[in-house]
């Protein structure tokens, strides 16, 4: 299921920019340019996730991070022009789980986002079984297969192709496939390159589809719809 992400920012180019940023990393986003039709927004959408301006207006961010807070646990990340570090200890202070000083790129923004969604369901248990059309992929006996084909993959291979199929309808940022797959050391980023280009033939040799659909500057993708649960 896609998350919906809610922004609230009294400037109609913050707000296209974000839009723009997590629609194309795969999330729903709504967006609302006050404190009061943010807050309508909210309980209209019950969103996975709020990016707040802490400078509104009338009703600022800090207002409505508290009357979020008082009716719910969204996590919220906000985006302010504010940069002192006591603007920021205000802001925590209010509720919010994450901080975000204006300018900021896009990218990291969906990096942002990604991580406070992420720690926010770190108490859920992680699935162990995974469908994308004829791809099936079983975490515990690490084994893929297309269709009745299994898979002869690298650890790094699986790895991969996991990360893909955990984050079926997202682009998975090169970043976050280098730190999730190599960890601290990965040389650059055009080891993805080449090791997601082997899980394609490999996959491909067993008769399956093309997977790994690369996004140009920004990461990979899966390119399969994940299986009904």
């Amino acid at each position: 299921m896609t998350d919906t992400i809610l922004s609230i920012d009294d400037d109609q180019d913050i707000r296209d920019l974000i839009s723009l940023a997590l629609t194309e990393a795969g999330y729903r986003v709504v967006s609302a340019s006050d404190g009061p039709s943010g807050i309508a927004a909210y309980h209209a959408n019950q969103p996975d996730l709020i990016v707040l301006d802490i400078g509104l207006g009338a009703m600022d961010g800090l207002e409505v991070c508290r009357q979020l807070r008082a009716v719910g646990t969204t996590p919220i990340v906000f985006v302010t022009s504010r940069a002192e570090e006591v603007d920021q200890l205000v802001g925590f202070a209010a509720g919010a789980d994450d901080y975000l000083t204006k300018p900021f790129s896009p990218r990291l923004l969906v990096a942002r986002v990604g991580t406070v969604l992420r720690r926010g369901r770190g108490a859920e248990q992680p699935k162990t079984r995974f469908e994308a059309g004829p791809l099936t992929v079983d975490v515990e006996s690490r084994s893929a297969t297309v269709d009745a084909t299994e898979l002869d993959l690298t650890r790094t291979e699986f790895d991969l192709l996991v990360m893909l199929m955990d984050n079926p309808r997202r682009v998975v940022s090169r970043q976050a496939l280098l730190e999730g797959v190599w960890g601290s050391w990965y040389g650059d980023d055009h080891v993805v390159e080449v090791h997601m280009s082997r899980l394609r033939t490999k996959v491909k040799a067993a008769g399956g589809p093309r997977i790994g659909v690369a996004v140009r500057g920004v990461g990979y993708k899966l390119g399969l719809e994940p299986a009904l649960e």
